[in-house]
């Protein structure tokens, strides 16, 4: 996997970082360019980012959708 990832202007990127403790952090990465397919695809990226960080039933499918395929590897 690269380190760095060049976006076009209709892209963005949701950014999870995963702490040693296992507390995830959300950010979005978009390009500094002005684009209307590239503004949807950021604020796409925010409102997910929202819902991983601030919706507990999300939270909790994840999990639960995560142990089944530590489960069946």
């Amino acid at each position: 996997m690269t380190d760095t990832v060049q976006l076009k202007p209709n892209q963005a990127a949701l950014i999870l970082d995963v702490s040693p403790t296992g507390e995830v952090t959300v950010d979005a990465a978009f390009p500094e360019t002005s684009d209307q397919a590239g503004d949807l695809a950021a604020t796409i990226c925010e409102l997910i980012g929202r819902k991983l960080t601030q919706d507990q039933e999300f939270q909790a499918e994840l999990l639960a959708e995560l142990h089944a395929e530590e489960e069946t590897e």
